[in-house]
């Protein structure tokens, strides 16, 4: 089996010590590579995957939205987010997916049973794959550009409110799905006023600890890395191309420990 992550620039990519801690855990013959690959040459790529060069991908920035032409079919979760993260093959044809939302909402099951109100920070393509992944429509959407955030809550049938009339206290859980962060400085909003045991995740992961995660542990906050959602989305794609789950725990502890050198 021959797997790869492709985006550009792509080699600061951790998907390839994932998969291939993976195959080898699940005693599975195979490879996962990073291949940097511009947007001009996504049509020969996929001509070379469709003659069997690859058996599947994982798809990073800036193309997740430029595979889709490529492709003979989205599952929903890549329909709702205009985005794709997975693409595999059934029967000849090549089919797309996002599992990041589901790879974060399986991820942060083990910490909340989703009764409480949660609050979405951002409302680009990563938030709009998280909401379609939640069980809940106990939903605010908070966003710098206001209409965008407006627009997103209707086409979710959740709420929106602004920065200046956001209260943190009222949210059981709060995902903070911005590139806001990713200096390891900058915070997307205040927590001041921010109840204990709230549970708050950061999709960033690098840094592992995002400013607004050390905010909010300091507040007595549950906080959750950027990581469960990297290892979520990644083990929903291995079990895509192998039909086997992979085990999540060894993989939030190699990426942890690959983070911290």
């Amino acid at each position: 089996m021959r797997l790869a992550v492709i985006g550009h620039p792509i080699a600061h990519s951790l998907s390839p010590h994932l998969h291939e801690q993976w195959l080898s855990a699940s005693g599975l013959f195979g490879r996962y590579e990073a291949v940097d690959v511009t947007t001009d040459e996504l049509e020969s790529l996929f001509e070379a995957m469709r003659a069997g060069k690859w058996d599947g991908l994982n798809v990073t920035i800036p193309h997740k939205e430029a595979v889709i032409p490529f492709l003979d079919e989205l599952e929903e979760p890549a329909t709702i987010a205009g985005a794709v993260n997975t693409i595999y093959k059934r029967e000849g044809r090549l089919i797309g997916t996002n599992t990041d939302g589901a790879g974060l909402v399986h991820a942060l099951n083990a910490w909340t049973d989703w009764s409480g109100s949660v609050l979405v920070i951002g409302a680009g393509g990563a938030a709009r794959g998280i909401l379609g992944a939640l069980p809940t429509r106990n939903v605010t959407i908070v966003n710098r550009t206001v209409e965008r955030a407006r627009h997103l809550a209707e086409a979710f049938a959740v709420h929106a409110t602004t920065f200046e009339a956001v209260d943190v206290s009222r949210y059981d859980v709060i995902i903070q799905t911005t590139s806001v962060g990713m200096d390891g400085e900058s915070s997307p909003l205040s927590l001041e006023g921010l109840r204990q045991n709230t549970l708050v995740c950061d999709i960033i992961y690098r840094p592992l600890v995002t400013p607004f995660l050390r905010e909010a542990s300091l507040k007595g906050a549950r906080t959750v890395t950027g990581v469960a959602m990297f290892v979520g989305q990644g083990a929903l794609a291995f079990e895509k191309w192998t039909g086997v789950k992979p085990d999540e725990t060894i993989g939030m502890k190699l990426i942890e420990s690959l983070l911290e050198e």
